[in-house]
């Protein structure tokens, strides 16, 4: 297990603007068996060029959406443990070789996840996620609190709870947290990547489409409406709102 192999898988389509910062986090990682799949959609910027470029393998898939692209990608990942990690979202300093050493020590670990720095589209610091431990009950009730970029996975998981579920556009990730509850899932308190919060993100522009999604999936388990969901889906109206009327995007304190 002293070489434990990890794949990243990134999904891409027309993302040049950031991708390079995103290839360079991953290559400056350090960890001798590490390998990164750069899925595109089909893109028509210098996606490509940066992709050969780098250390990367690009594996051209137009026309997949973004849940099946990343599932293209984990099947065809060779490494014990997977993650995968957006065209415009970076792992912070010594990530991989953290989350490694965990996941060699500890060889019935399924899943880690940690925290998660939020930034501007220049890279400047908005704020930190801290989900907490893993609890199901708490997802249900109150949404989505992990933050994909910050997630690791042992490539077995997938075969023990299913792959991500290509109809959805925007909670795919967090559907897939609500099937982890039977496996062992830790949480480290120390910041693994870093969340690119920009106008053009699907996050930022289609907060009705998460919502959406998100009540779905929450029936899907078994949930339904909260007082706390009430208050983020009013809260989110109301960034619509101001997004309207100011044309800029409101950072959550």
């Amino acid at each position: 297990m002293s070489n434990l192999s990890i794949s990243i898988v990134t999904p891409t389509l027309n993302a040049e603007r950031y991708l390079a910062e995103c290839l360079q986090s991953v290559r400056s990682q350090g960890w001798p068996d590490l390998e990164q799949l750069v899925v595109d959609g089909g893109s028509t910027d210098g996606t490509e060029w940066l992709v050969r470029a780098s250390d990367a393998v690009w594996l051209p898939r137009p026309g997949l959406k973004q849940a099946a692209a990343i599932n293209a990608g984990l099947r065809l990942a060779r490494g014990g443990v997977v993650a995968w990690l957006n065209a415009d979202d970076l792992y912070t300093a010594g990530t991989v070789a953290y989350v490694a050493q965990r996941f060699i020590a500890e060889p019935d670990l399924d899943v880690l996840f940690g925290d998660c720095q939020v930034i501007g589209a220049s890279g400047r610091p908005l704020w930190r996620l801290k989900p907490g431990p893993y609890d199901f009950k708490s997802l249900l009730r109150r949404g989505n609190s992990v933050a994909q970029p910050a997630v690791f996975l042992r490539k077995r998981v997938f075969e023990q709870v299913g792959y991500l579920d290509e109809t959805l556009d925007f909670g795919m990730d967090y559907e897939l947290w609500l099937r982890l509850r039977q496996l062992r899932v830790a949480y480290t308190p120390r910041i693994l990547a870093a969340f690119r919060w920009h106008s053009a993100s699907k996050t930022a522009t289609n907060l009705y489409g998460n919502w959406d999604e998100l009540l779905r999936i929450v029936r899907r388990h078994g949930g339904d409406w909260t007082p706390w969901l009430a208050w983020l889906y009013a809260r989110a109206r109301l960034t619509v709102a101001r997004q309207r009327v100011t044309g800029r995007l409101w950072q959550p304190h």
